[in-house]
Protein backbone atom coordinates (compact mmCIF):
# COMPACT_ATOMS: atom_id res chain seq x y z
CA UNK A 1 0.00 0.00 0.00
CA UNK A 2 2.45 2.28 0.82
CA UNK A 3 4.11 1.44 -2.91
CA UNK A 4 0.68 2.61 -4.18
CA UNK A 5 0.82 6.09 -2.16
CA UNK A 6 4.58 6.58 -3.56
CA UNK A 7 3.89 5.91 -7.16
CA UNK A 8 0.31 7.97 -6.70
CA UNK A 9 2.09 11.15 -5.27
CA UNK A 10 4.94 10.88 -7.88
CA UNK A 11 2.49 10.47 -10.73
CA UNK A 12 0.63 13.48 -9.05
CA UNK A 13 4.14 15.20 -8.65
CA UNK A 14 5.02 14.29 -12.31
CA UNK A 15 1.09 16.20 -13.34
CA UNK A 16 1.91 18.78 -11.33
CA UNK A 17 5.09 19.63 -13.03
CA UNK A 18 3.26 19.25 -16.36
CA UNK A 19 0.75 21.53 -15.20
CA UNK A 20 3.22 24.26 -14.13
CA UNK A 21 5.52 23.57 -17.28
CA UNK A 22 1.77 24.40 -19.24
CA UNK A 23 1.12 27.16 -17.33
CA UNK A 24 4.48 28.39 -17.94
CA UNK A 25 4.34 28.04 -21.77
CA UNK A 26 0.62 30.09 -21.50
CA UNK A 27 2.13 32.30 -19.81
CA UNK A 28 4.90 32.81 -21.65
CA UNK A 29 2.43 33.19 -24.81
CA UNK A 30 0.21 35.52 -23.19
CA UNK A 31 3.46 37.73 -22.72
CA UNK A 32 4.46 37.67 -26.20
CA UNK A 33 0.77 38.42 -27.36
CA UNK A 34 0.61 41.52 -25.10
CA UNK A 35 4.30 42.68 -26.68
CA UNK A 36 2.40 42.02 -29.70
CA UNK A 37 -0.70 43.97 -28.78
CA UNK A 38 1.60 46.96 -27.05
CA UNK A 39 3.16 47.10 -30.73
CA UNK A 40 -0.43 47.00 -32.83
CA UNK A 41 -1.49 49.60 -30.56
CA UNK A 42 2.27 51.90 -31.42
CA UNK A 43 1.27 51.22 -34.53
CA UNK A 44 -2.13 52.26 -34.72
CA UNK A 45 -1.27 55.29 -33.16
CA UNK A 46 0.99 56.49 -35.63
CA UNK A 47 -1.77 55.51 -38.30
CA UNK A 48 -3.81 57.84 -36.25
CA UNK A 49 -1.23 60.49 -35.95
CA UNK A 50 -0.47 60.14 -40.21
CA UNK A 51 -4.61 60.31 -40.96
CA UNK A 52 -4.41 63.54 -38.43
CA UNK A 53 -1.69 65.34 -40.74
CA UNK A 54 -3.56 63.99 -43.80
CA UNK A 55 -6.60 65.35 -42.04
CA UNK A 56 -4.83 69.06 -41.97
CA UNK A 57 -3.09 69.22 -45.31
CA UNK A 58 -6.33 67.91 -46.94
CA UNK A 59 -8.34 70.94 -45.41
CA UNK A 60 -5.52 73.44 -46.02
CA UNK A 61 -5.85 72.35 -49.38
CA UNK A 62 -9.70 72.99 -49.65
CA UNK A 63 -9.10 76.23 -48.27
CA UNK A 64 -6.37 77.45 -50.93
CA UNK A 65 -9.15 76.01 -53.78
CA UNK A 66 -11.98 77.89 -52.29
CA UNK A 67 -9.41 80.90 -52.31
CA UNK A 68 -8.31 80.03 -56.34
CA UNK A 69 -12.04 79.51 -56.83
CA UNK A 70 -12.88 83.04 -55.36
CA UNK A 71 -9.88 84.44 -57.24
CA UNK A 72 -11.12 82.79 -60.85
CA UNK A 73 -14.12 84.22 -60.07
CA UNK A 74 -13.37 87.81 -59.76
CA UNK A 75 -11.15 87.06 -62.77
CA UNK A 76 -13.94 86.25 -65.07
CA UNK A 77 -16.17 89.20 -63.52
CA UNK A 78 -13.44 91.50 -64.72
CA UNK A 79 -12.79 89.79 -67.68
CA UNK A 80 -16.18 90.11 -68.91
CA UNK A 81 -16.24 94.16 -67.59
CA UNK A 82 -13.25 94.28 -69.85
CA UNK A 83 -15.72 92.69 -72.69
CA UNK A 84 -18.76 95.16 -72.29
CA UNK A 85 -16.20 98.27 -71.54
CA UNK A 86 -14.58 97.23 -75.47
CA UNK A 87 -18.18 96.78 -76.75
CA UNK A 88 -19.27 100.00 -75.53
CA UNK A 89 -16.00 101.65 -76.86
CA UNK A 90 -16.11 100.30 -80.33
CA UNK A 91 -19.74 101.22 -80.41
CA UNK A 92 -18.64 104.97 -79.30
CA UNK A 93 -15.81 104.64 -82.03
CA UNK A 94 -18.71 103.64 -84.45
CA UNK A 95 -20.90 106.57 -83.36
CA UNK A 96 -18.09 108.98 -83.93
CA UNK A 97 -17.35 107.76 -87.27
CA UNK A 98 -21.09 108.56 -87.97
CA UNK A 99 -20.69 112.01 -87.01
CA UNK A 100 -17.49 112.62 -88.63
CA UNK A 101 -19.05 111.31 -91.78
CA UNK A 102 -21.95 113.73 -91.49
CA UNK A 103 -19.69 116.40 -90.18
CA UNK A 104 -17.40 116.02 -93.48
CA UNK A 105 -20.71 115.93 -95.37
CA UNK A 106 -21.74 119.12 -94.26
CA UNK A 107 -18.17 121.18 -94.74
CA UNK A 108 -18.27 119.65 -98.14
CA UNK A 109 -21.64 121.38 -98.77
CA UNK A 110 -20.00 125.17 -98.26
CA UNK A 111 -18.01 125.44 -101.35
CA UNK A 112 -16.58 129.08 -101.90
Amino acid sequence: MIEQLQVGAGASVQTMTESQRQSESSVSIADRAGERLGEVTQRIGEIDGMNQSVATATEEQTAVIESLNMDITEINTLNQQGVENLQSTLRACGDLDQQARRLKQLVDSFRI
